[in-house]
């Protein structure tokens, strides 16, 4: 895609041309309520196909939790589509705002950029919607994880028994294999944590969503700023939108009941140092 698209209304339009900058917002405190969660879904569909005893897969479910409970993604939301009437109602003030199309490359460069700074960075990836895309991103550690749970990574640790033939050195040997296994298997997770939000549910499919991903640590020392809206304080990062010669904003599209004047936007983008940029209205006929 050379554009891709970010709904929103006219007041966030207005802030992102006049900042310079873009919000990376909690996704775990969006719309939808299975952001972050369906890693664990994933997982748990490829060990019961694999036949994985029930207790392995809760223990395995709570293990996956605890890194959804500590690690928030940070985005902000694109479409492929500009101008679709779902996404107008739904996140353009009931089609009164704008859609602000960037360039990709430009966003592909910023994420580029942002890499090794001393603060956090971001990368842009494409969200996938299909339950079977779902599991393929993740079996590759789920097989890594099956055979640290195949080594003993989630046995009790052993203490010698009366009747038990072995030494208490062998015991010992045992009981550090299977240690080794657990730690091995709780970094094999950690890894699923960059995967946690490029999954959502298969209802949200037309969106045909991308984001600009970070990622934050929840209740640690991670920096984040904070913003309110309606009825919770929301994190998020600013991006900022440097070098504007390289044209982030390609394409401005109106809602279908925004009423500023073509050129009015036109030179609005021009006197905030975009350019040139073409602003045109939505063809949806909706009021």
């Amino acid at each position: 895609m050379d554009i891709l698209y970010h709904y929103c209304s006219t007041a966030s339009f207005h802030a992102i041309v006049q900042s310079h900058s873009l919000w990376l917002s909690s996704l775990s405190l969006s719309n939808d309520t299975m952001e972050g969660k369906l890693v664990v879904s994933a997982i748990a569909r490829l060990a019961k196909r694999d036949l994985l005893d029930q207790a392995s897969i809760c223990r395995l479910q709570d293990t996956i939790g605890f890194f959804e409970q500590i690690i928030d993604g940070l985005g902000f939301c694109l479409s492929e589509d500009g101008d679709l009437l779902s996404q107008w109602r739904g996140y353009a003030a009931d089609a009164t705002g704008v859609t602000v199309g960037l360039s990709t490359e430009y966003l592909n460069w910023l994420a580029e950029a942002s890499i090794g700074r001393n603060e956090p960075g971001f990368t842009l990836q494409q969200v996938d919607y299909e339950p079977s895309a779902h599991e393929s991103r993740v079996e590759p550690t789920y097989r890594q994880v099956k055979q640290f749970i195949d080594a003993g990574a989630f046995k009790m640790p052993r203490i010698r028994g009366l009747l038990d033939t072995r030494t208490d050195e062998e015991v010992e040997q045992e009981n550090t294999a299977t240690r080794n296994a657990h730690s091995q298997l709780s970094m094999a997770v950690l890894s699923l944590f960059s995967e946690l939000y490029r999954l959502k549910a298969y209802a949200f499919r037309e969106e045909r969503e991308w984001r600009l991903l970070s990622y934050l640590v929840k209740g640690g020392e991670d920096h984040c700023l904070h913003r309110a809206v309606h009825d919770r304080i929301v994190p998020y990062r600013k991006v900022e939108l440097v070098a504007l010669d390289r044209s982030p904003i390609a394409e401005v599209i109106l809602g279908p009941k925004h009423s500023t004047p073509l050129k009015v936007g036109e030179d609005f983008l021009k006197q905030n140092h975009y350019g040139v940029v073409h602003v045109r209205r939505s063809e949806a006929s909706y009021r």
